[in-house]
């Protein structure tokens, strides 16, 4: 059935109880495990991308035990997610660092609205280091109240009214209750949130959950057309790694599955129907001149912190001007 979510006036959103992502990742990597022609490479990082004049030939990957490797191909498609884990708050896992976005720009591939970074106004409050556990708008949408709001309003003008308030009395989370169903029809209506908020101790149809904003999606990125394609031949960008201008400055709900879906099969289909000749490169890499991964990873998040600075002063002083962590 459908749901409705935050700048929605009617329910338009289908879901799969409240993991709809999840089944949609599960159900087309199922197909995928039985295509005989599509490898797996498990636990494997993308440090690098090997290129010469302006044309993508290929990755430099490292292993779980540090062992680097290239991988060529004819054509890339980078779909890396966004920056989460550069964030102290946020609802991506820890690994999602913005490497593409690091890689980008070092080998100057254009980016466009590095800044557009949305600040998803109800994650779950908790001391706990880690990913951040998302409460989602359609909660509000099936009758929670939040800071005595009765409208869904866009997550920015949520999140600044949330800011606010804490600023206001000087705490770091406000409450959220789910008052219009029982604890039985909250659970069958959202398992998973139903579940977490109880670990926690809370009943989110009787008690006051207390919810932070966090860090959840990135508008901005590798710059696309409507095909996928990057400012570099032969290399795409699909989902929340690229930006195509879909969105704008602030996504609305759910609109990024549908983003998925559509523009990397849009990407898929060009890359099929393309029989253009391409050269051969395939140089021998110098591992050993590449850095180690701390130190990596310290540059890639230090570019991609001066990128976003340099984009938008107001957004990375309020958000990112952290010496550990945005």
């Amino acid at each position: 059935n459908y749901t409705r979510e935050g700048a929605h006036r009617q329910n338009r959103i289908l879901h799969h109880k409240d993991e709809t992502g999840k089944e949609i990742t599960a159900t087309l990597l199922a197909i995928a495990k039985t295509k005989k022609n599509i490898t797996f490479v498990t636990n494997t990082t993308m440090i690098d991308i090997i290129e010469k004049n302006n044309t993508c030939y290929g990755i430099v990957v490292e292993d779980a035990n540090g062992e680097r490797s290239t991988i060529f191909a004819r054509d890339v498609i980078l779909a890396t997610g966004g920056i989460g884990g550069l964030f102290k708050n946020s609802t991506n896992f820890p690994h999602i660092t913005g490497d593409a976005f690091a890689i980008a720009l070092k080998h100057n591939i254009e980016l466009k609205n590095i800044n557009y970074i949305q600040i998803h106004p109800t994650t779950l409050y908790s001391k706990k280091s880690g990913r951040r556990f998302l409460i989602s708008e359609s909660v509000r949408g099936e009758g929670a109240i939040l800071l005595n709001e009765n409208e869904l309003q866009p997550r920015d003008v949520v999140t600044n009214a949330i800011c606010k308030e804490m600023e206001k009395f000087g705490t770091d989370h406000v409450y959220l209750t789910l008052p219009t169903m029982t604890s039985e029809e909250a659970a069958q209506r959202f398992p998973n949130i139903f579940e977490e908020c109880m670990e926690e101790g809370y009943d989110i149809t009787k008690d006051k959950v207390p919810v932070t904003p966090g860090q959840h999606y990135m508008m901005g990125g590798i710059k696309t057309d409507i095909n996928g394609c990057t400012s570099m031949r032969h290399l795409y960008a699909a989902g929340e790694t690229a930006c195509n201008g879909v969105h704008g400055r602030n996504r609305l709900a759910s609109n990024s599955l549908l983003e998925s879906l559509v523009f990397s099969k849009r990407a898929a289909d060009l890359i099929a129907g393309d029989d253009s000749e391409k050269p051969q490169y395939e140089p021998e890499i110098d591992f050993a001149e590449m850095p180690p991964k701390a130190e990596r990873e310290n540059e890639f998040k230090n570019i991609i912190m001066a990128e976003i600075k340099r984009k938008d002063p107001e957004f990375y002083d309020k958000w990112c001007n952290n010496e550990n962590q945005c």
